[in-house]
This record gives C-alpha cells, sequence and structure tokens, in this order.
C-alpha cells in the first residue's frame, strides 16, 4: 500500500495551528482574570462607597449601630487589631436584597472611576473630594453650633433609635441640599431589613429639622420652593413616606410601639403645610403646596396606604395603639379621602379596608373623640352611604364577594357594625337619609344571613355575635365583644326612631272607630286603671299611654304603591334579617329593646290594619302565592309583628294581660288570633312549609309561636268565644281521616294546632292510636298471654314495684291478671277479668299520690292539686318510684281507666313536654302552685323605687327540715343584686325555678315511665286541662232536660224518660253534691252492660242494689253531654236489641253472689267499650 510521507510543510501548518490555539486560550484566561479582578474590584469599590455613605449619615444623625457579637469578640483583642482586621478583610455581612435600583444599574464610565452614575441622578462626587469633606467635618464638628437643649441620648437595647418621641438627638446643622444629596445616596443602599434603625433615626432628624428650623437654607421642606431641586424633593419624599409605610405595614406595635409614632408622625407632617414651620407665615404659597401635599397623598393611595393603616389597626389591635397614633391614623385616612376627592374608587377602598377594622369607631370615640368628630364633618359618610346604598351596590363594587369565605363575612359584619356607631354618632345624616341607611344595613345583613351557619358541628366555634360560626375567629376574638357592643346600637332609640321614622310619624286614617262592647267596658273603667297602672314599670307605662283608646280593626287603606308603605317594609325587613342573623341573647335584647319603644309596636299594629284593600292580615294570606323575593318585605311586617308581640306577651302577668290590657285590647288579639289561625292551617294544608328547610318555615314558625303563646293563655283563662279554634274551612272528620291513612299535611295539623278539631275528635283519634298498638302487639281480651302477679293489700306499692317495674313496655300494655292474698298468704276469692287489675290500679295511684307518703306535694290556694315533691330524695329510691308510678299513669290511660287525680297545670305541661317551649313564661302558671309567692314577685315587678334597696340577689332560700338552705338560680347567683334593670329576668328565673328545676329530676323519671306506655304523638294533640280530662274524667254537669230533648224516639226510651221524669230537677240540670231521693227499675241483666258502657266516659261511680240504680249527682260529669247523652241511651237501647257482648255477659254470669256491690261494679268497669252504632239524627 501507498504510505503519503510527512512533508516539512505539514510540520509547520500543525505548529501554526498549535500557536493559534495557545494565544486563544491565554486571551481567554486574560479575559477571564480581568472580569473576575473588574467584578472583585467593583464590588470592593461600591462597599467601600456605600460604607462611606453610611458614615456620612451616621455621624449627621448621630445613630450608632449596635455592635454584633463577632466585633465584641474583635474588641477584646484590641482597637488596632480590629481596624487593621476591617481593612484587610471587610467584616461579613449579611447579603442585601435587591432595591427598586438594580446592581446592573450601577454603571461605571472606567474600571476604578470615581464618578457614579446611577437611576436618582448623575451624582458626580469625586470620591477623594468626598472623603476630604467628611474629614473637614469630623474635625469641625465641635466647633458647630448645637441646638439649645439637645442631648445625644441613644438607646442600645432598641438598635440605637430613641426611645420615645420626645426624647432627642444629637444633630448636626448642614445646608437642606446637602441633607437632600446625603439622604438620596442613603435611599440608594436602603436596605429595608438591616437599615431600619438607621431609617428610624433620619426620620426622627426630618422631624426636628422641620419643627425646628426656620431657615429656608436649612429647613428639609424649604426645598420644595427651591427653583432646582423641586422636582426631585417630591420624589425623594414620596419615597422615604412610602417606605414608612411599608415598615407600618411591618410593625408589631408590641415590640415597636415607639417606631410606629414615628412613622405616622412623618405621614402627618409631611402632608400638611401647617406643620411646616419654615413656610408657615407664606401663606400665598399655601394653596400650591397643599396640591403638593395632596399629590403625594394620591400617590400613596394608589400604593395602598389606605390599605396599610387598616391593616396595622387590624392585625395589631386597637387596644394597644396609643391615643396619639390613633389619632394620627384617623387623621392620615381623612388626608387620603381628601386629597382623592371623595372618589368613588377612594370610597370603596375605604369601606373595604377601615370600615372592616373591627370595633374602630368604638376606640375612637373613647380615645379619639375629637379627631372622630372632625372626620365625620367630612362628606365620607355621605358619600358612602350614596354610593353604596343602590341595590345590590356592595357586591358591584367588590365589597361584599359572591364566592364568600368566613373572613369576609366577619369584614361585613364588622363593616355594618362600624357604620351604625357612626351613623348613630351623625344624627343628620341619620335623620335626612334613614331610607338609605336602610337599604345599605340591608345589603350587609343579607350577605349575613346567606353566608353564615348556625348550626352546630365539628368545625364551627362560639361567635358572640352570629353564635355557632364556621371560620377561624382567633384574629379578632378580643374585638368581638365590642362589635357586639356596637352592634347593640341598632335597637337603640335613636336609630329605631330613625328607622321606623314613617311609621311613627303617619296619621291614621281612620280617626273615628266603633268600640266594641267590652272596649266599652274597658273605657269607662279608665280610672280605675289610672291608679293601678302607677305599679306599671316605666316600660309598661309608656306602653299602656301609646296605646288607643279605641279598638284597632283591619281597614286597609293604603297601597303597597305608597312610599311610607315601602319604607316601612324595608325597615322591618332590616329587623327581621338581624333576628335571623343574630345569636339567642341578642335576638331578646333586640325584640326587647324594640318592643318597649314607644308606641313602635301599637303603631305597627296600627300600620297593619291599615296597609292592602281591606287590612294587611288579609294581605299576608294573599301573599303566600307570591315568589319569595317579592313576598319577603311583606312578610317582613308580619313576622316583626309577630315575634315582637310574642316577647312581650311572655312577660306579662294576668292583671296586665285580661285586666290592663297592655299592649292590646282582647278585642285585637282575639282578630290576631283568629287570623293566626287561618294563617297556620292554609300554610300547612296547602303544603306551603313541610319542612324546616322550606323558604317559607321563618314565616310559619313567628306566625305559630305567637299563635300558641295566645291560645295557652285562652286554654288557662279564656278570652275568645266559644268554638273560636275550631277549623271551619275542613270537617274534622276529613282531618281524622287523612291522620289514620298517614297522609303528611293531617300528620303535621295534628302535630301542630289539634285544636283546630272538637275534643272529642281527638279522643277518639286517641283511642284508635291504643287500638292500632294493641294489634300491633297482639293484645286481644280472648288471648291467654297475661302476667298474673300477686301482691299483698298491705303492701301494695312494694309488692306492686318489684313485680311490675323491671317488666318491658310492651309486656306492661299486655292483659296484667292481679291476685290480692292476705298476710297470712291466702288468696282472696274471685277470678280477676280485668277488675281486680282496675282496683289494684286505683288502690296503687291512690296510695302513692298520698302527700304522706312525701311523693307528691298539694297546691296552695284551695285548689289542691298534685305535683311532685322537691323533698323527695327523702324517700328511698325515690326516682325509680317516680319512674314506676309514671307507667301505672300511663297503663290506667292505655287501658282508658279513669283516675280521681288532680294535676297541677305545670306538671302536666311538663308531661306534655311544654315547658320548654318557645316563650314560655312559667310565670304564668306559679298562681296555680303559690299564690301567696306569686303576688309578691308581681309586686317586686311592679315596684316604683329602686329595687336594688330590698338586698335582693338571684338566689332562692327555702326550709329544709328546720335548716335554710339557699340556691343559686344562675351561676353565681349571690353575687348578682337584683336591679330594675334585670328584675324582670329575676322574676321568671325564679318562677321557672320553683315550678321546673327544683323537681328536674322527679319530673323527668315520671315522664320516662308515662312516655314509656303512652307515646309523646298521641298527648301531643292535648292542652294540659284536655290532659287532665283524659286522665280523670269531664268536670261539667249534665243537663238532664237537654238529655231528654236529644234522646231517641223509640218505645223503651220512653219508657225509660217516663221513669225518670218526676226526679228531673227543676231547674233541668243535675249538679251539687246529693243524691237522688227516687231509683229508676232496671232489668236486672241490664246493669252489667250499662256499667260497662257509661264506664268509657268517666261515670265509674255508681251504688246499686238488686235491680234498683242511683245516680249520684257527682257521676253526671261528661266530656260533652249531648254527645255521652246519645251515647248513653245507644248502650241503653243496644241491650234491648241484643247486642251485648259475650265477654260482658259472661264475666256478669262469673260476679260470686256475695261479692259486695261496689266491688260487683269495679269488675265491670274495667271494659273499654264503645258502641258500633251511632245516631245518624244527631250526626
Amino acid at each position: 500500500m501507498y504510505q503519503s510521507g510527512h512533508t516539512k510543510s505539514d510540520d509547520l501548518i500543525e505548529s501554526a495551528r498549535h500557536a493559534r490555539e495557545v494565544r486563544s486560550l491565554k486571551r481567554r484566561q486574560e479575559s477571564a482574570a480581568i472580569v473576575v479582578q473588574s467584578a472583585v474590584r467593583g464590588h470592593m469599590t461600591r462597599k467601600k462607597i456605600k460604607q462611606e455613605w453610611y458614615k456620612e449619615l451616621d455621624e449627621l444623625i448621630g445613630y450608632q449601630k449596635k455592635a454584633t457579637s463577632k466585633q465584641n469578640s474583635q474588641n477584646q483583642t484590641g482597637a488596632q487589631c480590629e481596624n487593621k482586621n476591617l481593612e484587610q478583610t471587610p467584616v461579613k455581612e449579611v447579603e442585601y436584597e435587591k432595591t427598586e435600583v438594580a446592581l446592573d444599574q450601577w454603571k461605571f464610565a472606567s474600571f476604578g472611576s470615581n464618578t457614579l452614575t446611577g437611576a436618582y441622578g448623575n451624582f458626580a462626587v469625586p470620591l477623594q473630594q468626598t472623603s476630604n469633606a467628611k474629614d473637614k467635618q469630623n474635625s469641625g464638628a465641635k466647633t458647630q453650633n448645637q441646638q439649645p437643649g439637645v442631648k445625644n441620648h441613644t438607646n442600645s437595647a432598641t438598635g440605637g433609635f430613641p426611645k420615645t418621641l420626645e426624647k432627642k438627638v444629637s444633630l448636626k446643622v448642614i445646608p437642606n441640599t446637602q441633607l437632600y444629596r446625603i439622604i438620596q445616596k442613603f435611599l440608594f443602599v436602603l436596605h429595608q431589613h438591616q437599615d431600619k434603625d438607621r431609617f428610624l433615626f433620619v426620620c426622627q432628624y426630618l422631624l426636628n429639622n422641620v419643627d425646628k428650623e426656620t431657615s429656608t437654607k436649612i429647613a428639609y421642606v424649604a426645598l420644595s420652593v427651591h427653583k432646582h431641586l423641586v422636582n426631585v424633593w417630591i420624589k425623594q419624599l414620596k419615597k422615604l413616606l412610602w417606605i414608612c409605610c411599608k415598615f407600618i405595614k411591618n410593625i408589631q406595635i408590641s415590640k415597636e410601639p415607639d417606631q410606629l409614632s414615628v412613622h405616622l408622625r412623618m405621614l402627618i407632617t409631611f402632608t400638611d403645610v401647617n406643620h411646616w414651620k419654615v413656610l408657615k407665615k407664606r401663606t400665598a404659597l399655601h394653596p400650591v403646596l397643599s396640591q403638593v401635599c395632596a399629590g403625594i397623598l394620591c400617590e400613596l393611595q394608589q400604593h395602598g396606604c389606605l390599605s396599610i393603616i387598616a391593616q396595622l389597626l387590624s392585625k395589631n389591635g386597637l387596644a394597644l395603639i396609643n391615643t396619639s397614633s390613633l389619632q394620627a391614623t384617623l387623621t392620615i385616612v381623612s388626608r387620603l379621602m381628601s386629597a382623592n376627592k371623595f372618589s368613588d374608587e377612594s370610597i370603596i377602598m375605604f369601606s373595604m379596608s377601615v370600615l372592616s377594622v373591627p370595633s374602630l369607631f368604638w376606640h375612637m370615640s373613647i380615645k379619639a373623640s375629637q379627631c372622630l368628630q372632625t372626620f365625620l364633618e367630612t362628606p365620607t359618610l355621605e358619600k358612602v352611604i350614596s354610593l353604596l346604598h343602590v341595590e345590590n351596590a356592595c357586591s358591584k363594587y367588590g365589597i361584599l364577594p359572591q364566592n364568600a369565605k368566613p373572613v369576609h363575612v366577619t369584614q361585613a359584619l364588622c363593616m355594618c357594625a362600624n357604620l351604625i356607631q357612626i351613623l348613630c354618632a351623625e344624627k343628620i345624616i341619620l335623620q335626612n337619609k334613614h331610607v338609605d341607611v336602610v337599604m345599605l344595613i340591608n345589603q350587609f345583613l343579607c350577605f349575613l344571613n346567606e353566608n353564615s351557619s348556625r348550626q352546630k358541628t365539628s368545625a364551627s366555634m362560639w361567635h358572640v355575635v352570629l353564635g355557632y360560626f364556621s371560620g377561624n375567629l382567633s384574629e379578632h376574638s378580643d374585638s368581638m365583644h365590642l362589635v357586639k357592643k356596637q352592634i347593640e346600637l341598632l335597637w337603640n332609640p335613636l336609630f329605631v326612631k330613625a328607622v321606623f321614622h314613617d311609621v311613627l310619624t303617619l296619621k291614621s286614617l281612620h280617626e273615628e272607630g266603633t268600640i266594641p262592647t267590652q272596649a266599652a267596658r274597658i273605657s269607662s273603667r279608665q280610672k280605675d286603671k289610672a291608679k293601678f297602672s302607677d305599679k306599671f314599670g316605666s316600660f309598661l307605662k309608656r306602653i299602656a299611654s301609646s296605646r288607643p283608646e279605641k279598638v284597632l280593626l283591619p281597614t286597609g287603606g293604603r297601597k303597597m304603591d305608597y312610599v311610607e308603605v315601602k319604607n316601612t317594609c324595608s325597615a322591618c325587613l332590616l329587623y327581621r334579617r338581624s333576628l335571623s342573623i343574630f345569636n339567642k341573647q341578642l335576638q331578646l335584647e333586640m325584640l326587647t329593646g324594640l318592643t318597649f319603644m314607644d308606641e313602635v309596636l301599637c303603631r305597627l299594629w296600627r300600620f297593619i290594619c291599615e296597609i292592602g284593600s281591606s287590612g294587611g292580615l288579609q294581605l299576608f294570606l294573599s301573599s303566600l302565592m307570591l315568589p319569595p323575593d317579592a313576598a319577603e318585605p311583606i312578610f317582613a311586617v308580619f313576622t316583626l309583628f309577630c315575634d315582637m308581640t310574642a316577647h312581650i306577651l311572655s312577660i306579662l302577668d294576668d292583671v296586665e294581660f285580661y285586666d290592663q290590657q297592655v299592649p292590646f285590647h282582647l278585642e285585637e288579639l282575639v282578630t290576631v288570633s283568629n287570623f293566626l289561625l287561618q294563617f297556620v292551617f292554609k300554610v300547612i294544608w296547602s303544603c306551603i312549609v313541610t319542612d324546616l328547610q322550606s323558604p317559607m318555615y321563618p314565616v310559619f314558625n313567628s306566625a305559630y309561636t305567637l299563635l300558641m303563646m295566645l291560645y295557652d293563655r285562652d286554654a288557662r283563662r279564656a278570652f275568645t268565644p266559644n268554638g273560636h279554634w275550631l277549623c271551619k274551612d275542613v270537617k274534622p272528620s276529613t282531618i281524622r281521616g287523612e291522620v289514620e291513612k298517614g297522609v303528611a299535611r293531617a300528620k303535621l295539623i295534628m302535630e301542630k294546632i289539634p285544636f283546630i278539631i272538637p275534643h272529642k275528635d281527638r279522643v277518639i283519634l286517641f283511642n284508635s292510636f291504643v287500638a292500632a298498638d294493641k294489634n300491633l302487639l297482639g293484645i286481644s281480651p280472648g288471648n291467654d298471654a297475661s302476667i298474673h302477679i300477686r301482691v299483698r293489700r298491705s303492701r301494695l306499692v312494694e309488692d306492686g314495684f318489684d313485680q311490675l317495674s323491671n317488666i318491658s313496655s310492651d309486656a306492661l300494655k299486655g292483659i296484667i291478671r292481679v291476685k290480692f292474698f292476705n298476710d297470712l298468704g291466702l288468696d282472696e276469692a274471685g277470678i280477676d277479668q280485668d277488675g281486680v287489675f282496675k282496683e289494684f290500679l286505683e288502690e296503687i295511684i291512690k296510695k302513692v299520690f298520698n302527700p304522706d307518703m312525701n311523693l307528691f306535694k298539694v297546691t296552695g290556694g284551695g285548689e289542691s292539686k298534685l305535683y311532685p315533691s322537691p323533698l323527695s330524695h327523702m324517700q328511698y329510691n325515690h326516682l325509680d318510684l317516680f319512674s314506676f308510678v309514671g307507667r301505672m299513669l300511663g297503663k290506667a290511660v292505655y287501658e282508658g281507666i279513669v283516675l280521681d287525680i288532680p294535676f297541677a297545670n305545670f306538671f302536666l305541661r311538663n308531661l306534655l313536654g311544654q315547658h320548654q317551649a318557645k316563650l314560655y313564661s312559667p310565670l304564668d302558671e306559679l298562681p296555680s302552685l303559690d299564690v301567696e309567692f306569686y303576688n309578691n314577685l308581681t309586686w317586686i315587678k311592679r315596684y316604683d323605687g329602686d329595687i336594688a334597696d330590698l338586698g335582693l340577689t338571684f338566689t332562692f332560700e327555702e326550709d329544709v327540715m328546720g335548716k335554710v338552705e339557699s340556691h343559686d338560680l344562675v351561676p353565681g347567683g349571690s353575687a348578682i343584686s337584683v336591679t330594675n334593670e334585670n328584675r324582670i329576668m329575676y322574676i321568671h328565673t325564679l318562677a321557672h325555678y320553683r315550678m321546673h328545676t327544683q323537681i328536674q329530676q322527679q319530673t323527668r323519671a315520671f315522664v320516662r315511665g308515662f312516655r314509656s306506655v303512652i307515646s309523646p304523638q298521641w298527648t301531643s294533640m292535648f292542652s294540659a286541662p284536655e290532659l287532665q280530662r283524659l286522665i280523670s274524667g269531664d268536670n261539667v254537669d249534665m243537663d238532664l232536660a237537654d238529655l231528654k230533648l236529644v234522646s231517641l224516639d223509640k218505645y223503651f226510651i220512653k219508657k225509660m224518660w217516663s221513669t225518670t221524669g218526676d226526679f228531673i230537677p227543676a231547674t233541668g240540670s243535675c249538679s251539687g253534691c246529693g243524691t237522688f231521693s227516687s231509683v229508676i227499675t232496671l232489668p236486672r241483666n241490664a246493669l252489667p252492660f250499662l256499667s260497662l258502657s257509661l264506664r268509657v266516659r268517666g261515670l265509674h261511680f255508681w251504688a246499686f242494689n238488686n235491680c234498683n240504680l242511683s245516680l249520684r249527682s257527682d257521676v253526671l260529669r261528661c266530656q260533652t253531654t249531648k254527645i255521652l247523652a246519645i251515647q248513653l241511651l245507644m248502650c241503653y237501647a243496644d241491650f234491648f236489641v241484643c247486642q251485648l257482648p259475650k265477654a260482658a255477659i259472661q264475666s256478669h254470669r262469673n260476679i260470686p253472689t256475695d261479692c259486695p256491690p261496689l266491688r260487683r261494679v269495679s269488675i265491670f268497669l274495667n271494659y273499654r267499650i264503645i258502641p258500633a252504632r251511632t245516631s245518624s239524627k244527631r250526626n
């Protein structure tokens, strides 16, 4: 193969190439070395310049940097060694952050040049000249004039800055142009974190310069009129003030209170020409300089100065800020708003930032009242109302965001609270713009109502205003109690009068009216009322005086389009929303404030009577068909009226309600109750409200609450005509049929307003529930499954308790056979066909309810009604005994056995579970317990003097076995004095303690036993008096003459009346306590059947001998006279047509011949027989 030869030319080429590479590498190395060297030398030069600038500034302002730990260790080796080390090896410092001027903006004309060009102008200051100037200044520092009284005071603990504003530092007097350049260089190299203390000294120096200097060549602010430096000075001042804002943003008041004062003083001083001493007398320049200050403030506002001020107040807490700083912040806010000419943007920013600070104006009113007054003189408040009162304006401008978070809810609450307070302080604006104010506050309340959840969950916390709140409350927890006080101004008399201005100032459309008969009688007793009204409390006096003398009934006349109607609806909507947002405590306080305001409630009722074509009541019914948004303002009037009326009714006693008729005439309440009954029935029957989530449920709940309060009053002491509460739109049989079929609306009717159907229909419905339950459990007379017990007559309670207390509720509902035996163990003769069990039940109930057993007591006042004894704990195992007695009573009601046990009305309410109903007033039931105690409490209620003079506390003292025991009515009650302000609470709390708290354990045990047999849904259909009738039978005399008129036209019935007609009293009624002198002769085998049938209605006291039947007058008590008469006569007729049940005939045959007459009757009375046939004529 051919090989190429290696020539000399190839070697030369290779050598040349290698030489080029070597030279290129060398040049790159040299270039790199130059770059590195330049960077190092440039960094050293810049650092040296910065240190020289710092030194120049520190000597001017008297700043001494606090020594670091490394410097302290170096000081121990000697000052000379330290200086040498500093010259050779610079001390390692924390790396600076980038400032507004980046490092690449440092441009040197050439390496090592002594001139510097930056973004803030060409200083062209030779470094050598600068150092020489510094040396001259240092050497001549001692010869310069010092200001009198100036001391070189530093605080090493705080990094060298003055501890307070009043303390001064040593200052050098230099021309303002030189001062400008020194500050410009400092701002060029400023590091916000490391130079915080140094900047504070700069601010202090400038403040002293402005306050003391009067020379235009020395005063810093004199540069504002400098021909060449005015523009750059303005830029420098803007930068200084914005840096102050930055420091304010990150300041911690608890650790750095003095720094805040200095920075705020900087903003105050340099934004107002009146603080510039050197130009104070040159008033001709003030307008121009004021424009300069306004421009500075506008630029600060564009950067977010207002938000920074608000963040300062909100983050650190207003309680930590001293008075001067608080005044300064409000002054700055006022200047920022004024500089921006109260533009829409500034108003929105003010609302979002300043108004959202919790309890801001509360602290202002205490610490800076004069400054607050000055702020209120500005048009800020009027601009806020004018801009934001328009519908959905707050959402439009982002003040109330759409996707709200918990923090937005808190901010909205604080905005509303601050706004309410400043409105109360600015009365003229509140009165003149009350319509716009209502619209604005309604926007905040609507937002709070939609975004605040008041349900208790694992993630919720208790909020003093909103109740349970799902959000973090730690940030503003200290301020929320003050926000609560601001919210309480919502029902301040001044605010309420302004909001309800229209309804309070409107004249009635119908001055003349007809006073009903009862109202006329009331009017004739005005003199007697006036004497009694002197005992009223001040609140009730004002309400009584504001109530019209004439009865107001719905008349109509004001259309919904009228301005006053719209304004009143908006005002009611404001308070209605507030009631749905705030917690229960604030709700009660609000209702109290509104209710006891002069004329508000009475004028609101008059307004309701006059709106619409035929009055507001019919308008409310027709509004049920409107969309929710359209009907909301209308129903706001209705619900607020219901809430206020229910609230005041809960604290009125019977004298005030029935005799004094405060705040309404009884005729007006009859009208209101009739409408409420129609309204509630229509809402349920039309299925408008089906559950708690229905939009109409709040309206329904308010109407239902007031309705039940009026019904309870009427059930206890009637003020309505007969048949007032019965439904007239739907037949009772229709409702009863739907209940038996399980229709939802009928079940809701029976749950809420069962009294709309007659009592007899509810008794029949109750019996059907019991019969259905027996069928479900398989209980029937022919069923052999039964429980057998053996008891001694001498130990009925003990043996019954031992054998029946532990059996299940289902077993107790079944058949129980009782066998009596004597102390010798011998059984008594006879077979239990339910008669023996009834006797056992009656006897055991009679013993346990005997007050001598100390389980129950009797009330005073001559009524002798039974209720649990507070001292029953002295009885062994008393709670188990109460549970057992409750089960026995439940068994008696379940089996239809009538017991002569008169219970106290308040205890029956416990049995029904009504004592915890909303706005239940225990004071109403107190007379049934202790009339004297009730009179004492009402005397306290009407006491005209200072109730504190009586020395009462929230305690109750009672005598227990000769020892006085004291019980606190509330936690710490012994330390709480009763005053005129809290005496209503004291009276109701004490009444509740006497009737419920004192016997709470006994009542719970009794109710638990009773409900184990009788379902609460069965008894919820009855009121307390009706439940007593179910237990003990009716207490109404039978009209024998009426009985004869409604009798059926049959031969044997005529025969019966021909026999008894001679013995009917002349009055036609049977009353008194005597016995008829003659007897009714009936067939022997008719007696058992009549006993069995009549026993259903409670006629169980009979006395007979052979065929002679004597009717006692106290026997003839029935639930409904005419209906019972038909039942009695049908039972008598059924006997003659051979419809006597076989079980009854069989039991009659099994009666021993030697059985006593009363025992024979009790055997038959245990049957629960309702005749299958009824009179079609009567129906």
